[in-house]
């Protein structure tokens, strides 16, 4: 048995399909869905859809998670776990813009994933999703609701 407790990062992030096309955002080092670190008492799904505002101005509403993934990176001591949300976007025409310096938004064709350099290397999953091959789980939200006083 293991005593090594490293600490869990969370990543929550947004897939958000558009005809044949992915919102990815571009960065120097390669190519990432819109996501990041819940913030307080932020719940995972609200995390996707602010990161997903704040990195490409685009509103989007979670509706299924598309895949749970980890990565351990044990020569830096982290372990990553990340929920990727299916989400649809608010507005069926509105276009992504660069909001940070050093990300630029934009909706990718599917077919170029396998010339990507996406991290992490989750192409193959993604086309898998829009063929309709892989199911989405559901997503229950936070479950320990506190009981009302008796």
């Amino acid at each position: 048995m293991s005593t090594d407790r490293r600490p869990v990062n969370l990543r929550c992030s947004a897939l958000v399909l558009r005809e044949d096309t992915v919102l990815l955002c571009r960065r120097a080092d390669g190519w990432v869905l819109p996501g990041g670190t819940p913030a307080g008492d932020e719940s995972a799904a609200g995390c996707a859809r602010r990161e997903t505002l704040e990195e490409t101005g685009l509103e989007v509403v979670p509706v299924g998670v598309a895949f749970v993934l980890d990565a351990t990176n044990s020569a830096a001591g982290q372990y990553l776990m990340e929920i990727v949300f299916l989400a649809h976007p608010a507005g069926k025409s509105a276009q992504p813009y660069e909001t940070e310096t050093g990300l630029a938004p934009e909706f990718v064709p599917l077919q170029r994933l396998p010339g990507l350099s996406l991290r992490p290397p989750i192409g193959k999953h993604i086309q898998a999703l829009h063929r309709g091959d892989d199911r989405v789980a559901a997503y229950l939200g936070n479950v320990w609701q506190p009981s009302p006083l008796s």
